[in-house]
């Protein structure tokens, strides 16, 4: 039976309602992406590298070609009305700032369509996606503001939380340094609402609380994910995953208050009962002896 993640499905709902915040957020329409340039014509096929180069130019390959902005923004929209594999044009996104998706005059926001459907396509491959494709995706937040950086912030914590010791490797060690914080800034979004850090404390130290867990999960240690939860609603559920674990070992599960979050003892299964706050303990048993991991649980609604 398909396992159901707790923050993509409430990630496409906070699409919907154009924002993922500490609230459900409001109806409101967004406005435009950052970037509002006018849709380029239907793309041409990419011209074949030419077999004389320029003088002190190295030849070429088509493999090493890439579209312009507009016309990999366009392929992306033709894409998205024929229903096309998310696989397929995900490597564009490398391309285009998100706001050359915005096309002045048309109905359709090509913008969260593209957010929606690779919100899905994280969903629907979890653990299988690729390191190349949690590159590309860590690497694509230009363009974004308003609510299609908040939803933007959805997607990088659901890839966070599915793999935080290869998340966090990329982006500390290969991406750029504005890319870096700009990425870490979205995750922030998320991951400090998650985990309730004190508000009242500037936000320079707050965001180096994600930093320094950034650096131990690059490390890749045995850990669980994700650590801290809201469900919204009952009968909401995720799967309390162990990550970085190697070799022969058991694992079991308890929560510390059945009546506001039940958790399945074989497969970790945690689900909503009833609003208040719940700790649910992950008990593992192998490589380096016992160990305890927790993930704090609180039901809203």
């Amino acid at each position: 039976m398909k396992r159901t993640r707790l923050l993509l499905p409430f990630f496409l709902l906070t699409l919907l309602l154009a924002a993922c915040g500490q609230t459900p957020p409001p109806t409101e329409e967004p406005d435009p992406p950052a970037s509002t340039a006018p849709a380029a014509p239907a793309p041409e096929a990419p011209p074949e590298p030419s077999g004389t180069p320029a003088a002190g130019e190295p030849p070429v390959s088509a493999e090493e070609s890439v579209l312009p902005a507009s016309s990999a923004a366009a392929s992306i929209r033709e894409q998205l009305q024929q229903g096309g594999d998310v696989g397929e044009w995900l490597p564009l996104l490398a391309d285009i700032s998100w706001g050359d998706l915005y096309v002045p005059g048309e109905e359709t926001d090509w913008t969260m369509e593209a957010q929606m459907a690779v919100a899905g396509y994280v969903e629907t491959q979890d653990a299988g996606l690729t390191e190349e494709e949690y590159r590309i995706l860590l690497s694509c937040t230009k363009g974004l503001d308003g609510a299609y950086s908040e939803g933007y912030a959805g997607i990088l914590y659901s890839l966070y939380i599915r793999n935080p010791t290869r998340f966090a490797a990329i982006t500390l060690d290969e991406l750029s340094p504005e890319q870096r914080d700009e990425t870490v800034g979205m995750l922030f979004y998320d991951w400090g609402y998650y985990h309730q850090l004190d508000e009242s404390l500037p936000y320079e130290e707050r965001l180096a609380v994600l930093l320094s867990r950034l650096e131990e999960d690059k490390r890749g240690g045995l850990l669980v994910s994700p650590d801290a939860v809201y469900l919204w609603y009952e009968g909401q559920s995720f799967p309390l995953t162990l990550v970085n674990a190697a070799g022969i070992y058991a694992v079991s599960y308890e929560s510390s208050d059945p009546a506001v979050a039940a958790v399945d003892g074989l497969t970790g299964t945690v689900t909503a009962v009833g609003p208040g706050q719940a700790v649910i303990t992950l008990h593992y048993e192998g490589d380096g002896g016992p160990q305890d991991f927790t993930c704090s649980v609180t039901c809203a609604w």
